[in-house]
């Protein structure tokens, strides 16, 4: 039997599974309740889930990846309201607490805080960063990390197995959740799960400028996306954390006052010859003493007299005089090679590399700006994947995902469908794939104008419904035309609008809006 049946058939009596793997835990009956419940939930929301966001993980794998955690977790406590330690969590801006070492949970009572603590009790491999993009081996994994937590308890944050409501305050890092889902609505979920799983021998930065091939029409699209993620990336996790941010900070300066360096070709021979001839000095300095006991005595007592907290004896010294002779070495041997041509040209392009990044660090007031253009290259990337859609399916699932992308979080007090400064673009690609629907005859006529048709239609992309294939329409005469939208029998929304010389094709009965 094919091991996805297996799964299938194992995971149909999700209950069952469970309480063979609390069997022998210690959990105490208020725990064995609450994963119960969470679990079915998931159970229950997943067929809207899945409807709404259309990238979503399988349910079996979504299910047997929280058992899997489960398996893993030795002790879960539940907080109670007027507890301490509720208290002080609360202070912290956490809702649970995670002790991966000896795999504990200590979370608030309902089934959010405990599903996004199961998915933190497993200790995950860590976005691996090359060592040429070192200013971004903490900002982009934080980024990355915290969106896709983000959205991993949605299925029961958001939906409630009959409706979808954004919980925007439940959202953890807004700015985080909305790169993450740009991410994942534009690649997939398969690449997103491949591209944070990749060894150490893979440039997660080289697949990721690949795999933009496939959104984008030019370099110059492509490298400014990636431009635009790092400087997010960095300016958010600059906010979070202030040891990072004077790291970079001194990483900017330094790569500055290089660049300046390699720029003036003059003065950098100049600077490289007198820094060769003092490191000279130096090794001759030190090979002296080396070979010359009585110097080697005086020094040794002069380094320990200066140095009252380090003293060290003979061994120590001439240990530390051979290292240091051999930094030297190794300097007077990078001197030479930044007079050679080819590694001066790609020391330099890596220096200028570095600071496209870094200045990030002094942009700081810059994260809006770059969130919005940002938004503008990912709804260009949605516009190109519009224009590959070739069939009904991936057509029809291109208008549930603008329609989620609409709903997505772009601050603690509005959606993406709201932020005007992207309205103009969001509009174009709902035109593009209304067009799509047209040229496919996938929408019915209503009347005898396209225009007001298509303005009918857009509305799809403003409603919460749930499955947008089953709305209905109905028109009632009037001084107005009075047009009620329906989601099987409920009724979503109704409006008026002028008839001018509006022409409609049926009144009074109900017309499905798909064909």
């Amino acid at each position: 039997m094919p091991k996805r049946k297996e799964l299938f058939l194992k995971l149909t009596n999700y209950k069952e599974e469970l309480e063979i793997i609390i069997e022998n835990k210690k959990f105490s009956t208020e725990v064995e309740n609450l994963l119960s419940n969470m679990l079915y939930k998931i159970e229950n929301s997943y067929n809207d889930y899945e409807m709404v966001k259309k990238i979503v993980d399988e349910k079996n794998d979504l299910i047997e990846n929280i058992l899997e955690s489960i398996k893993e977790c030795k002790d879960i406590k539940l907080l109670k309201p007027t507890s301490d330690r509720m208290k002080e969590l609360k202070k912290q801006n956490l809702k649970f607490k995670v002790d991966q070492r000896n795999k504990t949970i200590e979370t608030f009572p309902d089934e959010k805080s405990l599903l996004e603590a199961l998915y933190n009790i497993k200790l995950e491999k860590r976005i691996y960063i090359s060592e040429k993009y070192s200013e971004l081996r903490n900002s982009l994994p934080y980024v990355i990390q915290t969106g896709r937590n983000n959205t991993r308890t949605e299925i029961i944050r958001d939906f409630n197995a009959w409706s979808w409501n954004t919980e925007i305050e439940e959202i953890k890092n807004i700015q985080c959740n909305l790169i993450y889902t740009n991410l994942e609505l534009l690649f997939g979920k398969e690449f997103m799960n491949e591209w944070l799983s990749l060894d150490e021998n893979k440039d997660i930065i080289e697949v990721l400028k690949k795999e933009l091939n496939e959104y984008f029409k030019t370099d110059r699209e492509i490298r400014e996306f990636m431009l635009l993620l790092f400087k997010i990336s960095i300016i958010i996790y600059c906010k979070e954390d202030d040891k990072e941010k004077k790291r970079l900070e001194e990483d900017f300066k330094y790569n500055t006052e290089e660049i300046e360096k390699l720029r003036d070709t003059e003065k950098l021979i100049d600077s490289v010859s007198k820094k060769k001839q003092k490191d000279s000095k130096q090794i001759e300095k030190i090979d002296k003493i080396l070979n010359n006991r009585q110097l080697l005595s005086k020094e040794l007592e002069k380094h320990n007299l200066n140095k009252e907290n380090t003293l060290l004896d003979e061994n120590e010294f001439i240990i530390n005089l051979k290292k240091r002779r051999k930094k030297l070495q190794k300097d007077i041997k990078d001197s030479n090679k930044l007079l050679e041509p080819n590694y001066y040209s790609n020391y330099k392009r890596q220096i200028e590399n570095n600071l496209v990044n870094l200045v990030a660090v002094t942009e700081l007031e810059k994260e809006n700006e770059y969130m919005i253009k940002f938004q503008k290259y990912f709804i260009k990337g949605l516009k190109n994947k519009i224009m590959q859609s070739n069939n009904k399916k991936e057509i029809i699932n291109m208008l549930y995902i603008i329609r989620y992308y609409n709903f997505v979080p772009y601050s603690s007090e509005y959606f993406i469908k709201d932020t005007n400064e992207i309205k103009s673009d969001l509009n174009n690609i709902e035109e593009l794939l209304l067009n799509k629907l047209e040229e496919n005859n996938m929408v019915n006529k209503f009347s005898n104008m396209y225009k007001f048709d298509n303005k009918l239609i857009k509305k799809i992309f403003k409603l919460r419904i749930i499955n947008l294939e089953k709305i209905y329409m109905e028109f009632k005469k009037g001084e107005k035309i009075k047009i009620i939208l329906y989601d099987d029998d409920t009724i979503e929304k109704g409006f008026e609008v002028k008839a001018n010389d509006i022409k409609i094709l049926k009144y009074n009965k109900r017309i499905k809006m798909f064909a």
